[in-house]
């Protein structure tokens, strides 16, 4: 009896025969590696201070000027999988651009593998697998890292599978995005030596493209670009364009896709006119490898690498803190944990005896402990503004003075509050930080053990 082929049935065998296509698609004996993360470590230079091992094979090199795989690690034994760009001949620091791992980092003898099904993998020396690509079975048959320093799992016709532009963690290099629908945000690590996530993150949302400080789960605005007024649509690009044909000069830029807007570059040196046209900060030369970063204090900054200069081939080339941007007493480390901040400075250790001599020592006062009671008083900073004073247009009101500390008085995590005496504004500080010299009417009242 003739078999008769519905068409569900006709649906069916062509989704079997897509498959079993993908399936009879493997990585070549030759581009398959297993590489152990052991031997020698590198004797250049390089950023975080770190130890580092170049991840190689005898056939394989994983080098695409000035990008290469990596193996570093800030603390002992505990190694991530990255991606350097710079080359140590340069006598200049060498930059790490990705991590796949910094969340868990590896041992001694881990291994990272692409075997045949054409999954890549990090596992440690006992084969307990530490991160993954994900794509085994999918049609790979190679990796490659390409000359913007993506890394690329791809097909048999150079379509890609996997790509690390998929997965910033706290960079972007030129042609890579964040998207809302997707991967939407920049988180800063720790510390140098602590790579895992920061309190600083960078995010892409419908409200705008807005830096934030997660202070004990409160995420709080310190920068970037919000307001319901900014239509950034899906994604947003970190770009280097020329100028002109001839490309004699670049801007680097923040490009986005709107359906109602056309492009537009965020990173502006100022505003001109009305401020609804932004002008970039230029580069006189070649600026396709640059990075954008959201550093571990808070500060984003762009970096570009020029091989044409004999030292100090990377070159910080933006940052949104900074004497020509925001002004950078409203970064809230700028100071550190906490002091007085005017012209980029630090100035001062405010306290209850009055303003002290700045160090890196100097903290916020002690308060009761939340929910346990304890006398408190305020002690007085007249001429100061919070740092989130910009972001929450000075706070809330008009309000009369006593009722701002009223509330504060209630609020066992408010650390102090501002009021702004011209327009009765009360903005409560759950965290002090950098305090801005202001010369106007804004007055500070800090919350201490008395």
């Amino acid at each position: 009896m003739a078999t008769t082929f519905t068409p569900y049935n006709l649906h069916i065998l062509l989704f079997l025969i897509a498959h079993f296509a993908i399936a009879l698609s493997q990585v070549p004996i030759n581009q398959q590696f297993k590489f152990i993360n052991q031997g020698e470590f590198g004797d250049r230079i390089i950023e975080y201070d770190a130890s580092y091992r170049v991840i190689r094979t005898n056939e394989l090199t994983f080098l695409s000027f000035p990008f290469r795989l990596c193996f570093y690690n800030t603390t002992p034994d505990a190694y991530i999988f990255a991606i350097r760009a710079g080359v140590p001949n340069d006598e200049s620091l060498m930059r790490w651009v990705w991590d796949a791992n910094r969340h868990r980092p590896v041992h001694q003898n881990s291994t990272l593998s692409l075997g045949r099904d054409g999954n890549l993998v990090l596992a440690e020396a006992d084969n307990t697998v530490v991160w993954q690509t994900n794509t085994a079975n999918k049609g790979v048959t190679g990796l490659r890292l390409l000359p913007n320093g993506n890394l690329v799992l791809h097909d048999k016709n150079g379509k890609f599978i996997w790509q690390s532009f998929d997965h910033p963690t706290d960079t972007l290099l030129v042609g890579q995005s964040v998207r809302i629908n997707g991967p939407n945000k920049l988180v800063g690590r720790k510390s140098e030596l602590d790579p895992s996530d920061g309190p600083y993150s960078l995010v892409l949302d419908k409200t705008g493209f807005t830096m934030f400080l997660n202070n004990s789960g409160q995420l709080l605005t310190y920068g970037g670009w919000p307001g319901p007024n900014r239509n950034f649509g899906d994604s947003i690009t970190f770009d280097a364009v020329p100028e002109n044909e001839n490309a004699t000069a670049y801007e680097l830029v923040l490009s986005f896709n709107s359906s109602t807007t056309n492009r537009r570059r965020l990173l502006q040196v100022r505003p001109i006119g009305n401020g609804q046209q932004l002008n970039l900060n230029k580069l006189n030369y070649n600026a396709t490898i640059s990075f954008l970063r959201l550093g571990f204090d808070g500060n984003l900054k762009a970096y570009t690498y020029y091989d044409k200069v004999s030292y100090l081939k990377w070159e910080e080339s933006f940052a949104f803190f900074s004497s020509y941007f925001i002004r950078e007493c409203g970064l809230p480390s700028k100071c550190g944990s906490y002091g007085l901040c005017t012209r980029g400075m630090c100035v001062a250790c405010p306290s209850p005896k009055g303003l002290l001599g700045w160090s890196e020592s100097c903290g916020p006062p002690k308060v009761p402990v939340c929910g346990k009671g304890g006398k408190f008083g305020y002690y007085k900073i007249v001429g100061v503004e919070h740092f989130l004073g910009p972001y929450l247009d000075g706070g809330e009101g008009p309000i009369k003075v006593a009722d701002c500390k009223a509330k504060c008085d209630k609020d066992c995590k408010c650390l102090g509050y501002f009021y702004k005496e011209d327009t009765s504004k009360c903005l409560l500080a759950p965290v002090l930080g950098t305090l801005i010299r202001d010369v106007n009417t804004s007055v500070g009242y800090i919350k201490y053990s008395i």
